[in-house]
């Protein structure tokens, strides 16, 4: 009997499950694979959509966001582990020197926390944050560093041997992929702000995210995968993140338009190493 496959998506902050591969996660928990998602941090940090602000009445943005998660996770049929540090901001934000912050966490404890996940998961596949974060959010950064360092010391009987005396038995996953936006996208995008004459360099919320930088070159993508039949889970789960807007960064496109450009979602193959292009992270899997 075939082996049931196993997803393990590991991201910085609640709302990257959706706002980002959420149809990628989707897609798989309804083709039947176990779908994981892991939260490394807890959304404290974050700031609240003025449309939401009243809940911060009733609880703190922590429990709002862990709410928000659960729900998210429910759509995307994913079960959820989080790990609770708090989460940082961009490059010189006060609240990077918070001691509990992701930001000023160890590496190796961090990597060591995600080696217990996944020997207790035991995923064949792996999709996280790449090198740049994305769009260069220290948080995303350091997961995709500790995720890297982990990689190595997944299966390793000899690394963490706390984890090996408590019961979590080495299991190394088949791939780890990277999620990315293809530079192509990214120009488009760029063209679109500025006949809305706004500048590129000073996107997002707070405007500190710089378009202008970001984007992997298209030849060295590796995966493009088909997820339009899930843009509605999508949507879904995205909207359940109601203090951080309800959904991406793009949401004053008309909304043909938002799906039409969302049809696909985007990997770098990470490990194993010199992949060759293919249209599903579990192809060609002997599971």
């Amino acid at each position: 009997m075939r082996e049931q496959r196993r997803l393990l998506g590991i991201f910085a902050h609640p709302d990257d499950e959706s706002f980002g591969p959420g149809a990628t996660l989707a897609k798989y928990a309804r083709e039947g694979v176990d779908v994981h998602v892991c939260i490394v941090t807890d959304g404290a940090a974050g700031t609240w959509d003025p449309q939401a602000a009243d809940e911060a009445e009733h609880a703190s943005l922590a429990e709002v966001r862990r709410r928000e998660l659960e729900c998210a996770c429910r759509a995307l049929g994913a079960t959820l582990h989080q790990f609770g540090y708090r989460d940082s901001g961009m490059e010189g934000a006060p609240d990077n020197k918070h001691p509990d912050s992701l930001y000023q966490a160890d590496l190796d404890e961090v990597a060591h926390d995600i080696v217990r996940l996944v020997r207790e998961v035991r995923p064949h596949v792996i999709i996280t944050h790449d090198p740049t974060g994305g769009y260069f959010h220290p948080d995303h950064i350091k997961v995709n560093h500790a995720v890297q360092r982990a990689w190595a010391r997944m299966g390793d009987p000899d690394a963490y041997r706390d984890l090996l005396a408590e019961g979590y038995e080495p299991w190394q996953p088949a791939r780890l992929y990277y999620t990315v936006i293809p530079r192509s996208r990214i120009k488009w995008f760029i063209r679109i702000l500025r006949l809305r004459g706004q500048d590129p360099r000073r996107f997002g919320r707070n405007g500190d995210i710089d378009l202008t930088r970001l984007g992997v070159p298209d030849d060295e993508i590796h995966v493009r995968l088909y997820v339009e039949p899930y843009l509605d889970v999508k949507e879904q789960a995205s909207a359940c993140h109601r203090s951080q807007g309800g959904g991406g960064a793009a949401r004053w496109l008309p909304r043909w338009f938002q799906r039409r450009s969302m049809r696909y979602d985007f990997y770098v193959q990470a490990q194993p190493p010199n992949a060759t292009p293919h249209d599903d992270l579990f192809a060609g899997l002997d599971l």
